[in-house]
């Protein structure tokens, strides 16, 4: 019984190495999902329950050697959130603790291009040109094709990214200086049309295309038709024309020597170049439960049109890079699909899993990017959600 993926889960902006997935065992016994999710309970989990997932977290941290950890658990009988250990800069983490989500960002911006192809202000399978100019040849890649990492764009290194931001870090970036990291003669990664070749580029450029059929900041759109209808008061994206800025508690990453990008002064996290340097790839700050709960009204078919998710959630037939949707890398555990993202960029990283079958979604942030050898924050997220299942 075996968790299976095209290359595991991870992924920074760029074509990041993947953390793999190990196997974990499928306790769960429910049938399948109705079309639309219950309501998430407001109540909290029960007490020893609770304590359970707490102690959990706590060995995590302390038998990976990892800074510290927020997690989060939401589910139609309650929620659950918990903290444990303290960010890069030595200050002890709460379970509310901010956090970059780096390309779990991407779910966000997928929602909101199918939101607007709802509405007719995007035709999914038009030229991407059709609503941006770009410095490369697009070889008429489609906007779907960018949101299913399908369009063969050349891409962007995770460290041409970081060292551009760490040489200056009062900088906003736009969303075009990104794409103008692109070099002249970069490579193109994967075939157009054809398997999942995952790319953050993509994002950016769409992030461009958001803001350009809206005629709104990406952070005012994603507020206008996402975070405020789902109702997540710590959530926020520092990214794009006019970037929000997270309130505290916040967490610092544990800091690069190499390609420093933290700055305490600076009102984004960790600063203001790397906040802004992936535009659309990344750019989303939350805290684990308003993440937990997100990926729970998403996924559920709570927060868009069940027909919405289905896309987002429809793996690449042809298979490639985390079994990629649109939007949304796709896991197989035991014969049975979830789905969610995840991120690892500028000293974060991130995991959201959900579970269809059982209506939960998990939620892991760290300050740290990557992990010690042979930690997997999919690890924690999975052991998690044995805890609630009593496996």
């Amino acid at each position: 019984m075996a968790v299976t993926t095209a290359g595991g889960w991870g992924g920074g902006p760029a074509a990041a190495a993947p953390m793999p997935l190990r196997a974990a065992a499928h306790t769960s016994s429910s049938s399948p999902s109705p079309s639309v999710w219950p309501r998430p309970a407001r109540a909290a989990l029960p007490a020893p329950t609770a304590r359970q997932l707490q102690a959990a977290v706590d060995e995590y941290v302390r038998s990976t050697g990892i800074v510290g950890v927020t997690a989060a658990l939401v589910t139609p009988e309650g929620s659950w959130t918990g903290a444990a250990g303290a960010d890069g800069v030595g200050v002890r983490l709460r379970a509310a603790s901010a956090m970059p989500i780096a390309s779990t960002t991407k779910t966000f911006v997928a929602a909101e291009v199918l939101v607007l192809a709802r509405r007719g202000r995007i035709d999914l399978d038009a030229p991407v040109t059709r609503y941006v100019a770009l410095p490369f040849d697009a070889h008429g890649a489609t906007v779907r094709q960018l949101a299913t990492m399908t369009s063969g764009f050349p891409f962007i290194p995770d460290e041409t990214a970081i060292a551009a931001a760490s040489a200056d870090l009062d900088r906003r970036w736009t969303c075009r200086d990104t794409v103008a990291l692109v070099p002249a003669d970069a490579p193109r990664l994967g075939e157009q049309g054809g398997a999942a070749a995952y790319n953050g580029l993509n994002y950016v450029v769409l992030a461009m295309v958001v803001e350009k059929v809206t005629r709104l900041p990406l952070a005012e759109a994603l507020r206008r038709d996402l975070v405020a209808p789902a109702g997540l008061h710590r959530t926020w994206t520092e990214t794009g024309a006019r970037p929000e800025r997270p309130r505290p508690p916040r967490a610092l990453p544990v800091d690069d020597p190499v390609t420093p990008v933290v700055d305490r002064t600076s009102p984004l996290l960790p600063s203001t170049a790397a906040a802004t340097s992936f535009c659309g790839g990344t750019g989303v700050v939350s805290d684990a439960l308003d993440l937990a709960r997100w990926g729970y009204l998403l996924y559920g078919g709570r927060l868009i049109d069940r027909s919405l998710v289905d896309v987002m959630t429809t793996p690449n037939p042809l298979g490639g890079d985390w079994g990629y949707g649109f939007g949304t890398m796709i896991a197989d555990w035991d014969g049975t699909p979830f789905w969610g993202h995840a991120g690892n960029y500028a000293g974060y990283t991130s995991i959201l899993f959900a579970w269809p079958q059982t209506h939960t979604t998990a939620v892991v942030l760290t300050p740290v990017s990557g992990g010690p050898d042979g930690d997997v924050r999919a690890d924690l997220a999975i052991g998690l959600y044995l805890t609630l299942l009593g496996g």
